[in-house]
């Protein structure tokens, strides 16, 4: 059952340890001047999921939190932006703790036709290295690059692929 959290939450949370490590990931959140409401689950197999969601005028950001006993395990967090230029940028950032991998995924939406324009992906990791890939759809009516990460690649180590459509998408690889 997903409740909203309010002091009575919290004190249930501290008769569980998974619990207490809500309840201090909760003060982490409430610290921030602007931090939204804040929802809560507990799932069947003794984990807890946290999450809470703030609205700026042009920003949604939603941050979910994936709890055990012995801390967080999986954060993922997604912004939702809107430009006056009819454009919507979706950026999905997951990691997965102990500081083991992330995986950040940006993509470039006109809203005055639905299409994607362009889609970045980065995959890093200990012992994997770290992969970025950028695609760029023909007929695109924003610029290039678009996302944070497009502009991070570096067209003199990058791989450009052109498709027959005309889009065309760049692969960078550093291995560890």
């Amino acid at each position: 059952m997903i409740q909203k959290v309010n002091r009575l939450t919290i004190f249930k949370n501290y008769f569980t340890p998974v619990g207490i490590v809500a309840n201090h990931e909760i003060k982490k959140i409430c610290a921030f001047k602007k931090y939204g409401d804040i929802y809560q689950k507990k799932l069947q197999n003794g984990s807890m999921v946290l999450q809470h969601e703030i609205n700026y005028p042009d920003v949604k950001e939603t941050t979910t939190l994936f709890l055990k006993s012995n801390g967080v395990q999986n954060i993922i967090k997604r912004e939702n932006m809107y430009s006056k230029k009819g454009f919507k940028l979706i950026s999905i950032l997951k990691k997965y703790l102990p500081g083991v991998s992330s995986q950040e995924k940006q993509v470039v939406i006109n809203t005055k036709n639905g299409k994607i324009e362009e889609k970045a992906i980065k995959y890093s990791g200990i012992g994997d290295g770290s992969l970025l890939s950028v695609t760029s759809y023909q007929n695109r009516k924003s610029e290039f690059p678009s996302t944070r990460l497009a502009s991070a690649i570096h067209p003199a180590t990058a791989n450009k692929v052109d498709f027959e459509n005309g889009s065309f998408g760049y692969t960078e690889i550093y291995p560890y």
